[in-house]
């Protein structure tokens, strides 16, 4: 494998760009990993260079170069690539031309195919501009994850860096870009009217500009932070160029006459899209916008208060919230057939070196990029990464493990093997021992599909569990949940749009009546009697919610092959049958691990009568219910008295001795 970590150039002689042409554009990268492994894109954005991208690229980070190759390209006029500060007269300083995306995407498809040899990318992802060059790269079919960006700059986008562009070009010492030297005033004016827009309100209202300790105050911020940062590191004039780029970015004016929603639906790759809840420029509700017109993307909405930065390396948790890792079993044995590359995605929190470990395996519809295991895992939470190794999985056919939409044929889609518990368990095995180092697990917690994951593991591997957690779920389905998920599973496989699985995008009629099918199930009937599904004023009546809330939840997030073949996992979940031939009471008794076994009272097809039962037949086990009218989703994350409840006792159990 090699790593080439120097900066690269490449010249592309004379060449075009929006606002005239450059007599010998050059374009500086970088390299990570090998050329064999699937490419991956990684540009800068406004603010970085090469050095910045290094939160996402290196071992154990999410572009590893030993599972991929990684290129970044630094942007024209960012100071490394063609610049106004380093291109020779006439094409110098504020008489640079003006370059687009599209020009910065030429250069950059340029040094893939005519210098690296590179025949097709894997995937683009990009932060902020990166992200936007995302979006114009995906012209061919190829994945991109844009992070705190857009497909094209918004109004008021370009109206926020009107302010930093006018309080530089009316500087005293900026003289309409002909200084001699760094023209100071210009430049700490420009940073101090950028400053307020790149965090929000919340961030600031916590004194997050002091950096734990770092600066001492908001001037010393500024100061260091702000001015310093583009004084010690940029050019004037390149400021300028490269913010223009920004402001012009659009993809629809590259080949749909600007019809931007017909630009979007054009876009056959597949995407994530992930902006931050307190973004003040790129904010969540304009990527909520572009997911109407997209065919096949999924938003993560980043969870943070640190605004636009949150994309930017400057949070570690906020780097958490992209990143999983995989691991690759190579061929491997299915109940029914067999993954000839099966992947198991998962997430690390805490010392690798402590040896209490917890396994927090995902349920139904939860991913790890939708953050679906934050509220057990954290400092002062159940699962506390500062006194635990906790490892998080994703079920098989979840979209993030090997699934029907992310396999190639000729086993993807609707020819996905089945696939079991036990698979799940083996797969997630094999990721501790052979890749963590890990030989025992001190417990297993999960929730509804993960709460049968934890009862699965002591009956797959009995000396290696020392206790489990299962949370509003069960050691085998029950005939009448087997029955209400043919409810929903029956109307999707109905469903004119979806194609028995062969569909060419996505089947919403299908998603949408498989949401509606689902959703009187989920909760209990005081829940509904209470109107709590207006979840305090969120939504105007019951059809909003259903077609927000559980439409759409589903329709954004999913694949619907993925939700069948994660359906069959559950419907054909029953721990008797590995090895007591289904004998249910003798796999139950056989059981060493000691138990916690959590129901809600208002569950509607994991009833408190069920876990009543297996806990008389197990060792070692608690039975707690869960005082809540939210139903099935008690032992999830959506009632803060739930999550209390839930914590209180798996705190308590974990601590025991």
């Amino acid at each position: 494998m090699s790593q080439v970590a120097e900066i690269q150039y490449y010249h592309h002689g004379r060449f075009r760009v929006a606002g005239g042409v450059l007599p010998d554009a050059i374009t500086a990268y970088q390299t990570f990993g090998d050329p064999k492994n699937p490419v991956i894109v990684f540009p800068t954005c406004y603010g970085g260079k090469l050095d910045s991208q290094s939160y996402m690229v290196g071992e154990d980070k999410v572009l590893d170069p030993r599972k991929y190759y990684v290129v970044t390209f630094a942007l024209f006029s960012n100071g490394e690539s063609s610049s106004p500060s380093n291109t020779p007269a006439p094409y110098n300083g504020p008489y640079f031309p003006t370059i687009t995306y599209e020009d910065n995407i030429r250069a950059q498809h340029a040094v893939l195919t005519q210098k690296l040899g590179v025949k097709k990318v894997f995937c683009v992802i990009g932060f902020s501009m990166g992200a936007q060059q995302v979006n114009v790269f995906v012209k061919s079919n190829v994945e991109y994850i844009p992070i705190c960006g857009s497909a094209r700059t918004s109004p008021h986008n370009q109206c926020f860096l009107e302010g930093p562009k006018a309080a530089l070009s009316a500087s005293k010492d900026f003289q309409d870009g002909h200084y001699k030297s760094v023209p100071q005033h210009g430049i700490r004016a420009f940073g101090r009217a950028y400053s307020a827009w790149a965090y929000s309100q919340a961030w600031f209202a916590k004194k997050g500009y002091l950096f734990d300790g770092k600066y001492t105050s908001l001037n010393d911020f500024l100061r260091e932070d702000w001015e310093g940062g583009f004084l010690e590191g940029w050019d004037a004039n390149d400021l300028l160029a490269l913010l223009k780029t920004w402001q012009m970015g659009d993809v629809s004016l590259i080949r749909d006459g600007s019809y931007f929603a017909d630009c979007l639906g054009a876009i056959k790759a597949r995407g994530l899209i992930m902006p931050c809840k307190t973004d003040l420029y790129f904010t969540p509700e304009d990527s909520q916008n572009e997911m109407q017109f997209l065919n096949n993307a999924k938003l993560v909405i980043i969870d943070s208060e640190w605004g636009h930065m949150a994309g930017a390396g400057s949070n570690a948790h906020d780097d958490e919230s992209v990143q999983a890792e995989y691991y690759h079993h190579g061929r491997f044995k299915v109940a029914g057939g067999v993954l000839p590359d099966a992947v198991t995605a998962y997430r690390t929190y805490g010392d690798p070196s402590n040896d209490k470990v917890i396994v927090f395996p995902t349920c139904y519809g939860a991913k790890l990029a939708l953050g679906s295991q934050d509220y057990l895992v954290g400092e002062g939470k159940a699962l506390d990464p500062t006194k635990y190794f906790v490892v998080t999985f994703a079920l098989f056919c979840n979209g993030e493990s090997s699934s029907p939409s992310n396999t190639p044929a000729p086993y993807g889609g609707p020819y996905f093997p089945f696939v079991s518990y036990e698979d799940n368990i083996r797969a997630q095995h094999a990721v501790l021992t052979k890749h963590l180092g890990v030989r025992k697990l001190f417990s297993v917690v999960g929730f509804s599909m993960g709460g049968q994951q934890a009862y699965h593991w002591p009956v797959v591997f009995p000396d290696f569990v020392e206790r489990f957690v299962s949370i509003c779920s069960s050691a085998r389905t029950s005939p009448h949940n087997q029955c209400f998920l043919e409810g929903p599973k029956s109307a999707m496989l109905a469903s004119k749009d979806f194609a028995d699985g062969h569909y060419q995008s996505t089947p919403q009629h299908g998603i949408r009546a498989f949401g509606r099918v689902y959703s009187a199930w989920a909760y209990g009937q005081t829940w509904f009697r209470e109107y709590k599904y207006l979840m305090d004023g969120e939504y105007p009546d019951l059809n909003s919610w259903l077609r927000e809330r559980w439409e759409g939840g589903y329709v954004n997030n999913w694949d619907a092959n993925d939700m069948i073949a994660l359906l069959n996992t559950w419907q054909k979940g029953d721990i008797s049958i590995i090895r007591d031939g289904g004998d249910y009471e003798k796999a139950l008794k056989s059981i060493k691990a000691k138990a916690l076994i959590m129901p809600s009272k208002t569950d509607l097809y994991f009833p408190p009568e069920d876990s009543e039962t297996e806990v008389s037949h197990l060792r070692d086990a608690k039975l707690y219910v869960i005082p809540s009218i939210w139903g099935h989703v008690a032992g999830g994350s959506s009632n803060p008295a739930d999550v209390a409840f839930i914590t209180e006792k798996i705190t308590e159990f974990l601590q025991a001795p």
